[in-house]
């Protein structure tokens, strides 16, 4: 039974798409930009033309090779793209056409406004004899762009009855009016509005007849797609949601046209498509889930009717509506809902025995199963294999991404860093064999990523410096996705923790404008900026710029913002509120798997350091203890490091520096090589004093004894330098002090008066807290 037009859930036949094109003045108007271009360069012969277009006296015009170029590019893109209003059309032409090319043609659309419909009739048999002209040397191409353009024109324009003529000329005239009306309402805008001020009368209400007017003017001056310019737009913005959304229209913008696109073409299914992709991006689910629906729906009916192929069309259509469905709501974080339009996928892929459809779920059902189980990984394994049979490339890299990242869940023994290596090296292999750009730079930054995990900075800012240089270009488009943000959010940490502030700041404003904040990648920048902020203000001791920095990273990340806020409350002094915040993400990070192994070493090294700062050696040696295993076990080599310094601080406090030296210079060449002022700063600072306090323990001669104060004076002054970089005023002024005294053991008087001196200076600047209070207990400030 044939759908009834009282149905409402029946919109128009879907039998077959219309093919048909529809002349519109806008259309018509670059026949007449075509037409004059081929008078003025003479390939139209004088008695082709109208009496009106000889009376002119148009003179040939000799076009330059960088003319014509623009000419036949910013035709091809007017052909593509939807009408145009006379006012945009201008503005679009007027900096690229030849001034006597534009005015010939402004010419000739006032001629049609004056002269009638026939004008506009004798125009287009003229223009398309030039087409279906039989001599060899036609003047216009049949099988060129233009050629088919105006063929396709000149036959809609035949098929016209002479009402439809008037008509379309009526529309003609209005378009052109707008044009000139336009023009006169900018040259009296002053006249206008000294007449407004000066009026006495008010204005006249909004009446009904004036909002009904206005609805038919927009709906009339909305852009009039044909199915081809639908399809460019729709493959168009398609692609440059998927590689750089940021040169997508705004999604108010891409939302109009694609009602216009369904109104002028209804059966166009591809435009829910885009509709969907749309609404992904302002994170809009009603409105993706119902363009997800009218999709599929419209696509099914457009079949007409059934035939063995159409219906294996429809159940393939079924199948990847169901994965499709899975993979919007894995978007919204709806983990059941997915789980359950993956599992009708699967069932209807296995009774088709689809494998291509099977393995995609497979892909999405690994991505949300739990990560570091031995299930999941037999299951990647799987799905590596058999994607690779079936020549899905982006299947596999995906996987194997999936893989590194279940390896840093659950790597519990030697061989799973080799592992991560092994999938890496696969992964690069198979992005560079079958060029998929997008992948390559994923893979760019999840190395960067990996190194910058493992503690090894300098290579992490290679690989990131590596994506930025991809030539990810794709029909003119360069990829600008998430990991080209993760490569710039890398560097300007990187920069950060060499003290390169401003460097760091003016890539996170490129990061700004690659990736503006209404974007779904901005709070990667977003949280890289407040983390920079907040570490700068805490070296500074700029407490409420801290406070207000770690506040903003905890609406982005809570865990993180807590340990931010924990390391400020210890910073401040405030050791309570420091162990309690610290406490409680130790007992979230051992009953929950969203904490990375790394944020636990952290946590960890974060707790350590409050114990040390009250003096509670005994306290913090277990969470050092617990700290160094865990990140040995995941193979955070930076971090290990870090716990072995503390360590070395337990032991110098425990009067034994010879074996807090030994223990330094184990983890000296992975600091001072991977590590960030810093830490740099303060391993070299825990070293003199480690030198200093063993040398004094020693029996050493006066002269072997003064060169290792030189020594450590010199390397004092370095510490002094890297403290100075990162803008750390209170560490100078420890540096400093401890500076002066070794001066003062080595008898140089000005040297220490100078020290002094700039040690008066800082502490004006930064005053030292008297005490903190740990328990009711006053702690001394040199426990700081």
């Amino acid at each position: 039974m044939s759908g009834s037009s009282d149905d409402p859930f029946h919109i128009g036949p879907f039998s077959s798409r219309s093919t048909k094109e529809q002349i519109t003045p806008h259309k018509l108007s670059l026949l007449v930009l075509l037409h004059e271009y081929q008078v003025m360069r003479g390939f139209i012969p004088a008695t082709d033309m109208d009496d009106s277009t000889s009376c002119r006296g148009v003179a040939l015009v000799n076009f330059t090779e960088r003319e014509k170029r623009h000419f036949m590019t910013t035709m091809l893109d007017l052909l593509q793209c939807p009408d145009l209003k006379i006012k945009d059309l201008k503005a679009r032409l007027q900096p690229l056409l030849h001034p006597q090319l534009m005015s010939s043609f402004l010419y000739r659309l006032e001629q049609f406004k004056l002269e009638g419909s026939m004008a506009v009739m004798d125009f287009i048999d003229t223009l398309g004899s030039y087409v279906y002209s039989n001599h060899n040397d036609m003047l216009i191409h049949r099988s060129s762009v233009a050629g088919i353009f105006v063929r396709r024109l000149w036959l809609s324009f035949s098929r016209l009855s002479f009402s439809q003529v008037c008509d379309f000329h009526a529309r003609l005239c209005t378009y052109i009016q707008e044009g000139e009306q336009m023009e006169v309402s900018s040259a009296c805008l002053t006249d206008s509005f000294m007449n407004f001020c000066t009026s006495q009368s008010m204005p006249r209400g909004l009446h009904l007849e004036d909002i009904s007017n206005d609805s038919d003017d927009t709906c009339q001056n909305r852009a009039y797609f044909s199915q081809k310019q639908a399809e460019f737009f729709i493959a168009q913005q398609a692609q440059l949601l998927s590689h750089d959304e940021n040169k997508a229209l705004s999604p108010n913008k891409l939302q109009e046209q694609v009602t216009a696109i369904l109104q002028a073409n209804p059966d166009l299914a591809e435009a829910h498509f885009l509709s969907y992709l749309n609404s992904l991006r302002v994170k809009e689910y009603c409105s993706a889930l119902h363009s997800l629906y009218h999709y599929f729906d419209r696509n099914a009916r457009l079949m007409g009717e059934v035939t063995p192929s159409k219906k294996w069309e429809e159940e393939v259509s079924r199948r990847y509506a169901a994965l499709n469905l899975a993979a919007l709501h894995s978007q919204f974080d709806h983990k059941v809902e997915a789980r359950a339009a993956l599992l009708e996928a699967i069932r209807m892929a296995q009774e088709a025995n689809d494998h291509v459809c099977l393995q995609h779920a497979l892909a999405w059902l690994n991505l949300l199963s739990d990560q570091g189980t031995q299930k999941t990984a037999s299951q990647m394994e799987r799905s590596i294999a058999k994607s690779g049979e079936l020549s899905l490339p982006v299947n596999v890299t995906i996987t194997l991404c999936m893989c590194i990242c279940a390896c840093l869940y659950a790597c519990v023994c030697v061989h799973a860093n080799c592992s991560v290596l092994e999938y890496m090296m696969k992964s690069n292999v198979i992005n560079c064999q079958h060029s998929l750009y997008a992948m390559m730079a994923v893979s760019g930054a999840q190395r960067a990523a990996l190194w910058s995990y493992y503690g090894n900075r300098e290579c992490a800012s290679m690989c990131a410096q590596t994506v930025l240089c991809l030539n990810t270009s794709e029909s003119g488009v360069f990829y600008n996705g998430e990991p080209i943000c993760m490569a710039l959010c890398h560097l300007a940490r990187h920069h950060a923790d060499k003290g390169a502030y401003s460097c760091a700041m003016e890539i996170l404003q490129h990061a700004r404008q690659r990736f503006p904040p209404h974007t779904k990648h901005a709070y990667l920048w977003q949280m890289c900026q407040q983390y920079i902020m907040f570490e700068r203000a805490l070296l500074a001791g700029r407490w409420a710029e801290a406070e207000r920095a770690a506040g903003n990273v905890r609406a982005l990340n809570d865990a993180e913002g807590r340990l931010l806020q924990a390391i400020l409350h210890r910073e401040q002094g405030e050791v309570n509120t420091s162990l309690s915040l610290l406490h409680t993400l130790v007992d979230l990070s051992s009953s929950s798997n969203d904490f990375l192994p790394d944020l636990k070493c952290r946590i960890l090294l974060a707790l350590a350091e409050v114990y040390l700062l009250t003096g509670n050696h005994t306290a913090a040696l277990p969470h050092l203890a617990n700290c160094l295993t865990h990140a040995n076990t995941h193979h955070l080599v930076y971090l290990a490091a870090m716990s072995t310094m503390h360590l070395a601080v337990i032991q110098l406090r425990m009067k034994l520096p010879s074996q807090a030296l030994n223990l330094l210079e184990t983890v000296m060449l992975t600091v001072l090589s991977h590590g960030s002022s810093y830490d740099r700063a303060r391993l070299l600072f825990i070293y003199v004093r480690c030198k200093v306090a063993s040398a004094s323990l020693s029996h050493f001669t006066q002269r072997t004894f003064g060169e290792l104060m030189l020594d450590a004076c010199c390397l004092m002054t370095t510490v002094v330098r890297l403290f100075e970089s990162i803008e750390a005023t209170s560490r100078v002024k420890d540096a400093v002090y401890y500076l002066a005294r070794l001066y003062h053991q080595l008898g140089n008087t000005a040297e220490r008066n100078r020290c002094a001196h700039r040690f008066k200076q800082l502490d004006q600047q930064v005053p030292t807290l008297a005490a903190v209070r740990f328990l009711g207990n006053r702690v001394p400030s040199k426990f700081r």
